[in-house]
């Protein structure tokens, strides 16, 4: 199996050893589980990102190693990850989070606000739902490559949390068992895509989607991008969404002065969302000089 990119050894280590390595440490100790919250956490947002990097840019150059790390991923992430085909690559890409976009904050949030960041996720997942259905009757209609990955990555998932499961009950009993299974795989697997589309609002809610600079906002502490693995650079993503995530910080070095300044922030928590949202910042409007799409009260 050969790597297109070496940066992606890292990408390896989270996903073969960290992932697994949160429910294997609680099936072994259950008395770890409160212990090990962080990182199960952090590996259920990791999930997302690490999907979200494969749909783009495949991992492997076979396609058949792609297809089985594919069905790997979709055990931590919760859902299928070729779902993200025609919700994300083909749809938020296309219209990038204007009209024709599902994903579209505005559909949600015409005024911005706590509550509309946390309850995006679930609205945004029924506009996508007819998406999915869509993009999977065609795939088997046409037998298409699509097919196989659905597939795959479904029976990964079901055999995969039942195994744990299964495991989780002959170890520890029914109770205990159950306990363990919920908070080491089953809720942060069901968490992943809930991260994923909550960072999707906070990157695009007020920013201005007409304009070529100020569609995205981006989140550029290099220590939190270190551990998201690029995440925050979302402006150059959309600029270019096939070049790999390792090459984002000097894609958005080049491309910073042209971005407002109030659209590059920090790290997502700790310079963002807890000044937006807790301290109630307001900021000023991207340079066009057009108003922010979700302006409102207290909105950016």
């Amino acid at each position: 199996m050969r790597l297109r990119f070496a940066s992606d050894r890292r990408t390896l280590v989270w996903a073969f050893v960290l992932f697994p390595l949160g429910p294997a440490l609680a099936l072994w100790r259950p008395e770890l589980l409160p212990w090990l919250v962080p990182l199960l956490l952090y590996s259920s947002y990791l999930s997302g990102v690490l999907t979200h990097n494969h749909n783009h840019v495949p991992v492997f150059r076979e396609r058949r190693a792609n297809v089985a790390y594919g069905a790997w991923l979709s055990v931590f992430y919760g859902f299928p990850i070729v779902s993200w085909v025609p919700t994300h690559n083909q749809n938020h890409h296309r219209y990038r989070n204007a009209e024709g976009d599902v994903t579209a904050t505005t559909l949600h949030a015409p005024q911005d606000g706590l509550l509309r960041a946390l309850t995006y996720g679930p609205a945004s997942s029924r506009r996508q739902f007819p998406l999915l259905v869509r993009f999977t009757r065609d795939a088997f209609r046409t037998r298409s490559s699509y097919r196989t990955r659905i597939l795959a990555e479904s029976a990964a998932l079901i055999v995969g949390h039942v195994a744990v499961l299964a495991l989780s009950l002959a170890l520890h009993g029914a109770e205990l068992g159950a306990l363990v299974y919920v908070v080491a795989l089953g809720l942060p697997s069901l968490l992943g895509t809930y991260w994923m589309m909550l960072t999707n609002y906070l990157q695009h809610v007020g920013c201005d989607s007409a304009s070529d600079d100020d569609h995205s906002r981006n989140f550029v502490s290099p220590f939190f991008n270190w551990f998201v693995f690029q995440n925050g650079y979302h402006t150059v993503h959309h600029d270019q969404p096939h070049v790999h995530w390792s090459e984002y910080p000097e894609l958005h070095r080049r491309r910073a002065a042209t971005i407002s300044p109030s659209l590059n922030r920090g790290g997502m928590v700790a310079t963002y969302v807890l000044s937006r949202y807790l301290i109630g910042e307001r900021t000023p409007a991207p340079p066009s000089g057009r108003a922010p799409l979700a302006a409102g009260v207290g909105s950016e």
